[in-house]
């Protein structure tokens, strides 16, 4: 017997009758979104890592809120490294009537040291040149700017107490945290216009840096020397550029991996279903070859030897069609990534053919196995063999090897642990479900009559069967359920966070005596109810009458004085919107008590609790106030919100002003000019921008998402048409039998209906009862978000479920009813 011939003649037969067809689908599946995911996630790794000098603008940096003395930049010299100093901080510009808020960014000579600095000289001018420090008294403006403004180049712009030529405009520039980041356009100018224009006195709210260049061992060298002096400030290596794009494409990533995870399960699944109807229907063919005198080693080997060769053209089928989707998935994400990408690795088009091969070897071979035990008398007594247990060892072992690649390559393990925990659970909840109602099914079968006798007889003849079918039901449908409903719930909650009247203006230092005129101009605006609260600035002193002291601590943060540390409150006699108290008990209105209430991550960082006392520094004021309540903000709400609150009635007359959020329309925004023209010291902070992008950032995932999610669930129907096609041949020789007895076909129609109703019936109630817990858990745990199962199209999802069900096994039993009976019984 030749194997090798043996073997391809047969894959070629029966793949085109298609007995190998969904086997080869659920493998080109698996591997086509494990390749998609993992490349798109290795190239923006690569990018992330390859280029983070030039997005840090140099090889090591040292930032703080205050000038970094000149002592640094002396020993980096004497080291041998350049540098170069920068702050950046925002402002409001004007240029004529219009205004705009913008981020400026002084840097001194020396700048850029790593990467390069991008100019034209017009606004649609398409080339670009290279550029160093702006001269004194010239700007460099970001497109958005100029647009707002309305500027050209070559016009004046205000800017402190004098003016500045914009000379050319801003491409590309280095040391940003990415497009995430920019949450207003950058204006470039010289570190001399403002020092000249005294923007930078007390209060300011200015972040300065400066940055250092130099060889891989001499930047080690001083950076070792570094982290002991430079207390107060943060070293910033590159290890922190990008941290905001990192955290976008981080939450894109959890919606992608439980996208892919899925379809990697369902896709093994399937491959498991189709390959045990593949093994059963060869039992009769192995039974014949051992009579002619096959040897049970070459039969096992050429049948293996068909799943090999099948994996070839699936793996690459699955690696192209991979790779088409990871170009679509860049194209979703847009700008949440680097433009710049590299080109992809090996290593995940060989991470997505390692899942093909497990999936098929792990999943495909325990049904093969089986075939060991096939006696050549099975030709005469239909004998078989149980399942061994060497095929349970193999199929734990695959199951384990496919979860293992997978988050390798999403790299979430919190989410695989949670997703593959829930699925576990309801696999067993329906095998051990299942079997508990087919044992008492056994014991009502003889009270029944007609088609319902007929269908419930089906599923207790064939326990083992049966219980399989339930089980890759209910997780197919369980997992189309959290594809299709969970997921979009998901992100449409997190795309809520976001409603239209979300603020988006932000006016800070108002003072007290200005309060009447500002409520009444943004009345007059039509902002309806605007809350303005007091804004106050002093120090943490003490916690408990002990110096404070983190508990947790940001990467490569070298800020220990924590008593000297500036901290932001505010005070009121009314719980905070926006908030929800989650212990301990807020104070009551007219209360003056010294008592106060903290956020939960303030609690975190510096280990407080319920009853701690915190002193604080209030202007020339020590007062000690005691936590009665711990609460946890809403950040995403964009409204005002403090780590820090105080009792109203005990702040007395600490020094403050004012600070208020609201929404306004875009069209209306050019009147807060007037506002803040004649009131200089008011701070305007327009975040629409932020907004906008926030919401794109959604959008773009859903994108991303939905396409990933396009695998997943053809893998869900893959595993459907597997479940509902394993018990194909039984079903046709019981079909054939009961025609040849005198049934009708309107009789073995609705015991079909009946057989597959209940079964898709008991599936589809387990399957919206896990996805619905499973949904709430993972949203809450994985995703931080608060999800109230939908059950309205979770119910409508079921009941689709249970229709698809009923309606594959009339369909796969049409065929047989207009087939005579012994030539049904030839082919089963």
């Amino acid at each position: 017997m030749n194997v090798v011939r043996h073997a391809a003649r047969a894959l070629r037969r029966e793949f085109l009758a298609g007995d190998l067809l969904t086997v080869f689908a659920a493998l080109v599946l698996g591997v086509a979104v494990m390749t998609a995911v993992g490349t798109l996630v290795n190239r923006v790794t690569l990018a992330l890592t390859g280029s983070a000098a030039e997005m840090l603008g140099g090889d090591l940096g040292l930032s703080g809120r205050e000038d970094i003395p000149q002592t640094f930049a002396d020993a980096a010299r004497e080291r041998g490294l350049a540098n170069t100093r920068m702050v950046s901080f925002p402002s409001v510009l004007f240029h004529g009537d219009d205004s705009q808020m913008a981020n400026i960014k002084a840097v001194a000579d020396g700048y850029p040291l790593r990467g390069e600095l991008r100019v034209s000289r017009t606004l649609h001018d398409g080339a670009s040149d290279t550029a160093g420090t702006p001269p004194p008294g010239e700007a460099y403006a970001d497109p958005r700017l100029m647009q707002a403004l309305g500027l050209q180049v070559g016009d004046a712009l205000e800017f402190g107490a004098g003016t500045l030529t914009v000379t050319r405009v801003l491409q590309a520039e280095p040391d940003t945290s990415g497009e995430l980041m920019q949450l207003s356009p950058p204006l470039l100018v010289n570190r001399i216009d403002v020092d000249r224009a005294g923007l930078l006195g007390p209060g300011s709210r200015a972040s300065y840096r400066m940055m250092f260049a130099g060889e891989p061992a001499q930047i080690a060298a001083f950076r070792e020397w570094l982290t002991p002096q430079a207390k107060g400030y943060r070293i910033v290596g590159i290890d922190d550029t990008q941290r905001g794009v990192r955290g976008a494409f981080d939450l894109a990533g959890r919606f992608l991996s439980l996208a892919a995870l899925l379809a990697v399960l369902l896709a093994g699944v399937a491959t498991a279903l189709a390959a045990n109807r593949f093994a059963m229907r060869r039992i009769d063919q192995v039974a014949i070859l051992r009579c002619l005198g096959a040897r049970q080693r070459d039969i096992l080997t050429a049948m293996a030897l068909q799943l090999v060769m099948l994996a070839g053209p699936a793996c690459l089928v699955g690696i192209g069609l991979g790779m088409a989707a990871q170009a679509g998935l860049v194209q979703a994400l847009g700008g949440l990534i680097p433009n710049r990408l590299p080109l992809p690795q090996a290593t995940p088009a060989l991470s997505g053919a390692g899942i093909g091969l497990v999936l098929l070897l792990g999943f495909g071979l325990p049904p093969l196995l089986r075939l060991r035990s096939v006696p050549p008398m099975r030709v005469l007594n239909r004998s078989f063999a149980a399942l061994p247990p060497s095929s349970m060892l193999v199929y734990a072992a695959a199951l384990a090897a496919t979860v293992a690649l997978t988050v390798q390559a999403t790299g979430d393990v919190k989410l695989a642990a949670w997703v593959l925990g829930g699925l576990a659970a309801l696999a067993a909840l329906a095998g051990a479900l299942g079997a508990l109602l087919l044992w008492l099914l056994r014991g009502l079968q003889p009270r029944l009559r007609g088609r319902w006798k007929l269908g419930l007889a089906s599923l207790t003849r064939r326990r083992g069967l049966a219980v399989m079918q339930l089980v890759g039901l209910s997780l197919s449908l369980c997992s189309l359920l959290l594809l299709s409903v969970i997921g979009p719930g998901l992100l449409a909650q997190w795309r809520d966070r976001l409603p239209t009247d979300t603020p988006n203006y932000f006016l800070m230092n108002i003072q007290p005596e200005q309060r009447d005129a500002v409520l009444a101009t943004l009345g007059g605006l039509g902002v309806a109810s605007p809350g303005i609260e007091p804004f106050s600035t002093g120090r943490l002193l003490a916690v408990n009458d002990r110096p404070p002291q983190r508990q947790t601590r940001e990467d490569n943060s070298n800020e220990d004085d924590d008593a000297n540390r500036p901290v932001n409150f505010s005070w009121r006699h009314d719980f905070p919107p926006a908030n929800t108290l989650l212990s301990g008990t807020f104070w009551k209105a007219g209360s003056a008590a010294a008592e106060a209430s903290i956020e939960q991550g303030w609690a975190e960082r510096y280990g407080m609790t319920l009853g701690d006392t915190v002193t604080l520094q209030m202007g020339d004021q020590e007062r000690s106030f005691t936590i009665t309540s711990i609460r946890k903000a809403d950040w995403d709400s964009f409204r005002v919100n403090f780590f820090l609150l105080l009792n109203e009635g005990a702040v007395a007359d600490a020094p403050y002003n004012l600070i208020t959020a609201f929404h306004l329309p875009r069209a209306q925004a050019p009147a807060l000019a007037g506002l803040t023209r004649e009131y200089p010291n008011i701070s305007l902070l327009d975040i629409d921008g932020i907004l906008e992008r926030v919401r794109e950032v959604v959008d773009r995932v859903s994108q991303a998402v939905q396409l990933v999610m396009g695998f997943s669930l053809l893998a869900g129907l893959l595993v459907l048409l597997a479940a509902l096609q394993a018990t194909a041949g039984e079903r046709r020789y019981d079909s054939a039998v009961l025609r040849t007895l005198g049934a009708t076909r309107r009789q073995l129609r609705g015991a079909v209906l009946v057989e597959f109703g209940a079964l898709g019936l008991l599936s589809a109630l387990l399957a919206v009862g896990a996805a619905a817990l499973l949904g709430s858990v993972v949203a809450r745990q994985v995703f931080e978000l608060t999800l109230s199962p939908p059950w309205g199209p979770l119910l409508v999802g079921g009941a689709l479920g249970v229709l698809l069900s009923m309606l594959a096994g009339w369909w796969g039993t049409r065929r047989i009813l207009h087939t005579p009976p012994a030539l049904a019984l030839r082919e089963a």
